[in-house]
C-alpha cells in the first residue's frame, strides 16, 4: 500500500467537496443566478481544484518533514501554521481571476466578502489536509503493525528454537544416565542394544525437532521407540497403553511432547517389577490428548523436581498461540492433558 497513490481521490476529491461547499455555502447563489450558472459551476470547481492540489503539496511536504506516527503532532503544527498564508494566497488568486473572469464576460464583479472567502478557505483547507493525513496515518499504522507482527514473529521463532536446543542435550543427559546405570550393572547386552536404539531414536530426534509441529502419529511413532530404550533398563516395571481415536492421528502438537511426559512420568515415580508403572495415552473426544500415570512417586530425597519438561511443553503451546496443557493430579494419577491442533 501506498498512502501517495490517490489518484482516484484527486480525480473525484475536489468534485465532492465542492459539492458540499456549494450546499452549506452557496446553494443560494447557484440558484438566484441562473444566466451565469455554468460559470459559477466551472469557476468554482476549477478554484478547489487549485486548492486541493496546493494543500495536497503542503501535506505531501508535511510528512516528508515529519514522518512517522510518533511525529504527528509535530506535523499537523507545521501544516497548520503553513495553511494560513497558502489559504490566504488562494483567496488572493481566486479575487484576481473573479475580477478577471467577470470583466471578460462584461459583467460587473462581485468581489464578495474576503474574509468570508478566507474562512471558506481555511474550511476546505481542513478537510483536504485531514484526509491526506488520515490515509497517511493509517498507512504507517499497517507498516508499524506488520513491523510489529514480523518482529513478534522472529522472536516466537527465537524462543522455539531455544527451547528446542534445551530438549536436545536434555535428552541425552537423560539417556546417558541410562546406560551408565545398565554398564554399572554389568548388564552388557543390554547396553548394546541400548546403545543401537539410541542412535536410532536420536537420529529421529534431530530430524523431527526441526519442526514446529507433528502429527500425532508420528509422535506415537517416535514415543514407541523411546520406551523401547527405556524398557532396556526398566523391563516389565514399564507398560504402555494407547486407546487414541484413529481421527486424531492426523492432528499435530509440538515435536518431543510425548517423549518428555514419558520422561517426566519415569523420572518421578517408582518403576519396578512388583510396581510397574503404567503410562496411558488416550483421547478423550474434546480435540486433546491424555497422558496419565499412576502415581508411586519417588521419596523427594531420590529426585528434586524442576518440572523443567513440564514449563517447556508449556512455553511451546504458549508461544505458538495455542491453549495451555492442563495438569491434574489425584490420590491414584497424575493427569496431563495437552491441546491437539487441527491441520
Amino acid at each position: 500500500m501506498n498512502h501517495l497513490n490517490d489518484k482516484a481521490l484527486r480525480i473525484i476529491g475536489p468534485l465532492a467537496l465542492w459539492a458540499v461547499g456549494t450546499v452549506f455555502f452557496n446553494l443560494n447563489v447557484l440558484v438566484d443566478a441562473p444566466v451565469s450558472r455554468w460559470r459559477f459551476v466551472t469557476f468554482g470547481i476549477f478554484t478547489l481544484y487549485l486548492s486541493w492540489f496546493t494543500i495536497r503539496t503542503l501535506v505531501i511536504q508535511a510528512q516528508r518533514q515529519y514522518p512517522g506516527l510518533e511525529r504527528t503532532r509535530q506535523r499537523i503544527i507545521w501544516l497548520a501554521v503553513l495553511s494560513l498564508p497558502a489559504t490566504a494566497g488562494l483567496v488572493l488568486v481566486r479575487l484576481l481571476l473573479t475580477i478577471y473572469y467577470l470583466f471578460a464576460g462584461h459583467t460587473r464583479p462581485d468581489l464578495g466578502d474576503p474574509l468570508f472567502m478566507f474562512g471558506i478557505g481555511l474550511f476546505y483547507a481542513t478537510i483536504i489536509g485531514a484526509i491526506y493525513e488520515a490515509r497517511y496515518f493509517f498507512w504507517q499504522w499497517l507498516v508499524e503493525k506488520r513491523a510489529s507482527e514480523e518482529l513478534r514473529r522472529a522472536k516466537l521463532e527465537m524462543q522455539l528454537n531455544s527451547l528446542k536446543g534445551q530438549v536436545q542435550p536434555h535428552f541425552l543427559f537423560n539417556s546417558l544416565n541410562s546406560l551408565q546405570a545398565l554398564v554399572k550393572a554389568q548388564e552388557t547386552d543390554k547396553a548394546v542394544r541400548f546403545i543401537g536404539d539410541l542412535a536410532q531414536v536420536y537420529r529421529y530426534l534431530l530430524q523431527s525437532n526441526e519442526q514446529t509441529l507433528i502429527s500425532l502419529d508420528d509422535e506415537l511413532t517416535f514415543t514407541h521407540a523411546y520406551l523401547g530404550l527405556l524398557k532396556t533398563r526398566f523391563d516389565e516395571g514399564l507398560q504402555l497403553e494407547v486407546a487414541i481415536d484413529p481421527a486424531y492421528r492426523s492432528y499435530r502438537l509440538p515435536p518431543l511432547t510425548l517423549q518428555l511426559l514419558v520422561e517426566n512420568a519415569v523420572k518421578h515415580n517408582i518403576v519396578s517389577a512388583s510396581r510397574p508403572l503404567t503410562i496411558r495415552l488416550y483421547s478423550n473426544g474434546h480435540q486433546t490428548l491424555v497422558v496419565e500415570n499412576n502415581l508411586q512417586r519417588r521419596p523427594r530425597s531420590d529426585v528434586a523436581s524442576d518440572k523443567k519438561g513440564l514449563l517447556t511443553i508449556s512455553q511451546k503451546y504458549r508461544l505458538l498461540g495455542q491453549p495451555d496443557i492442563d495438569i491434574q493430579e489425584t490420590e491414584q494419577a497424575f493427569m496431563v492433558t495437552v491441546p491437539l491442533i487441527g491441520c
